[in-house]
Formats: structure tokens, sequence, C-alpha cells
């Protein structure tokens, strides 16, 4: 296989906001496999161009089989769902990845979407994978549970901790549509466009690539900068703007700039 082919057989479980784009990126080049739950869903991914397999992790997981049968790369963009579970998130994740332990063999190359939440909010300066994660949600909790659990379990494994996630309906003026102000205005923001985020991941498909990476924007302009601009683009009057977060933390994605991927 050379450097620029992808695997003959991608599957992609959990194809959402994230995994959906990805599934149309990658199924221009071979058939691709999608996980969905309704069939919505799985005509979303036959108009994607790939081939979609009724899998609900852990309830529904019939068809998981047939799904990671011949399989050479599995993506896992399953969002832990903390706002829905609450405090037992962790149970319910781990619960759901349990099913995938008996196909995560040898020569299976997993990728699983992280988040640079699992750091926490009270972490300050450049962040590093090497930075010890902090989590402080249910959700970043659960994330850094899967991380350990798919660690033990994938022999072939790239962690991919995204930043704050935007594009196609996730505008970032948006994520403060139920707040009076913005707060901490001098923070530094940490984000990734959506077709930026599927550029790395088809990378690391394709490169078969392992490890732990940050996926952030290199520029961290500050909220009151970012905000800003992006309320003017859409012709609206900004928030006001609170002060504070100037120490906040800058997420470094050095380590995969390293590997010559695309441009984040």
């Amino acid at each position: 296989m050379s450097a620029s082919r992808l695997p003959p057989t991608v599957a992609i479980l959990g194809t959402g906001w994230l995994g959906l784009p990805l599934l149309t990126d990658l199924a221009g080049d071979h058939a691709i496999r999608g996980s969905c739950r309704s069939p919505s869903g799985a005509e979303a991914i036959r108009a994607a161009g790939g081939q979609p397999y009724d899998i609900d992790l852990p309830a529904a997981a019939g068809e998981l089989p047939a799904f990671l049968d011949g399989a050479d790369t599995l993506v896992i963009t399953l969002p832990p769902g903390g706002r829905t579970h609450g405090e037992r998130t962790t149970e319910y994740y781990l619960s759901a990845l349990a099913p995938l332990a008996p196909f995560l063999r040898n020569g299976l190359h997993v990728l699983y979407t992280s988040s640079t939440g699992v750091y926490g909010n009270a972490v300050t300066g450049t962040v590093t994978e090497t930075t010890p994660v902090a989590p402080d949600t249910a959700s970043s909790r659960a994330t850094v549970a899967a991380e350990r659990w798919l660690r033990e379990h994938a022999p072939s494994l790239a962690i991919l901790r995204l930043g704050g996630l935007f594009g196609p309906g996730r505008d970032p003026i948006d994520f403060f549509r139920r707040r009076e102000a913005i707060p901490e205005a001098d923070a530094p923001v940490n984000l990734i466009g959506q077709q930026r985020a599927v550029a790395a991941l088809r990378f690391v498909i394709t490169r078969r690539v392992t490890g732990i990476f940050n996926l952030c924007a290199a520029d961290h302009p500050s909220k009151r900068e970012f905000y800003g601009d992006r309320y003017r683009a859409a012709g609206r009057p900004p928030k006001p703007f609170l002060p504070g977060g100037g120490a906040g933390k800058r997420i470094d994605s050095t380590k995969f700039r390293l590997l010559g991927g695309p441009e984040l």
C-alpha cells in the first residue's frame, strides 16, 4: 500500500457530525462502512457512498461482526454523552466500547477521536501530549477512561485529542447563546474546523499513524478577538466580553505537524 492510498476497508463507528463527513471524504477511494442507529442514518450513509450497518452499542451489536469482518481500519467517533448520562457516563461509555474487545486484533488500525477536554480547565500555558490529563466533567472523565481502555485492548492505536470543533451547523458564536456575556475574554481559543479535522483523520488513516496527538489550530487568538470577528462577519452585535483568562491553556499540535500532515 502506498502512502497516498487508503487501506482497503475502513469502518467508521459513529457517523454523526464528524463521522459522516469523514465517510463522505473517504468513500471516493474505497468502499467504506458506517454504523447507524436509524433508517435516516442508513440513508445518509448510502447517499455519501458508504455501506450502513445497524449498530447502537452496547444494546444493538448484532451487526458488529459483519461491520468489522476484514476491516483494516476502525475509526471510533462515538461521543461519551455526558449531558445524557451524568455521573454514570464513564460506566455507560465503557459498556458501549466493551463489545469491540474481541475484534481489536493485531493488524487492525484503530483511531479514536478523543478531546483536548481531557486536560481540564485548570491547566494553563502550553499543553502538549505529555501534559497530565485532569478531566473535570462527566464527558472528559469518560473520555480518559476510554483512552485507557483502548490502550489496553488495541495493539495499533491512534488517539487524536481534538480541540473544539466548529463548522457547518456549529457556529462558534452559538457556543455562548445562553449566556448574557462571554467570560474570560482574554483566554486563548483552541479550535479546529471540521474539514481540517477530516483531512487530519484521512492522513492518520493513510499513513497508519499510531500514538497520541493533539489536533488544534496553530493560532490561538483571544476570545475577544476571535468571537468579535465572528460576530462582525455575521452582521451581529457582539455580546459583552468579561475580562480574564489570559493565562489559559494553549493546545500545542507540534507533534502532529512534525509528521508532515495537512494544515490544522
